[in-house]
């Protein structure tokens, strides 16, 4: 099997066992459960928030591997995303207090880490630097187009068969499990 060959099928399952992670599809389901979306709106807006997630991360992944390493080094872009999961979980769990005071729409907040960026695409990048520029952006933009279409298939299939148990989750409380698996993000690079 050539090396090119083994990183588009390693994208393939990183994007698609990525978007399983419930911080993912939680949200999304809450949401549209909540509110009672139809299945097209359902699906519209877990595809596009699985592309925009996918285009952040990969965006990320991109700046941290291609200068994060050259300008900082590895110690100081570990201790970065160390450093914005931790306050991207602050946020949410103060977000998720102020908005529970006021009587607010909390799965907004859960909601927003659905797309924020994440690290996941960076191992990848990394190794497919030495194939070239035309293969990252190609890579890329598959990694891009899978995580829309896995979070997209992971938010319908739910809905189909675990949706009655989704629904009856307090908003807040998915807040605090987001926060919490951000957190344990943190903790596993920061000891790793």
């Amino acid at each position: 099997m050539n090396y090119a060959f083994y990183l588009l099928m390693i994208t393939a399952v990183i994007a698609t066992l990525h978007m399983i992670a419930p911080d993912h599809w939680i949200p999304i389901s809450a949401l549209a459960s909540k509110r009672h979306y139809a299945f097209s709106r359902t699906a519209a807006t877990s595809f596009s928030i699985g592309t925009a997630h996918g285009l952040t991360s990969t965006i990320l992944s991109l700046l941290v591997g291609y200068l994060g390493i050259y300008i900082f080094g590895v110690a100081y872009v570990k201790l970065g995303s160390v450093i914005l999961l931790v306050a991207v979980s602050v946020y949410i769990v103060i977000n998720s207090f102020l908005e529970r005071k006021a009587k607010e729409v909390v799965e907004n907040t859960s909601l927003v880490v659905s797309f924020l960026p994440d690290p996941a695409f960076l191992p990848i990048i990394l190794l497919a630097t030495g194939l070239g520029n035309i293969f990252v952006a190609e890579l890329s933009i598959f990694f891009i187009g899978l995580s829309g279409i896995a979070l997209l298939t992971v938010v319908l299939l739910v809905r189909i068969s675990l949706f009655r148990r989704i629904e009856k989750l307090e908003p807040y409380l998915i807040d605090y499990i987001v926060s919490a698996v951000l957190i344990g993000t943190a903790a596993f690079i920061f000891f790793t």
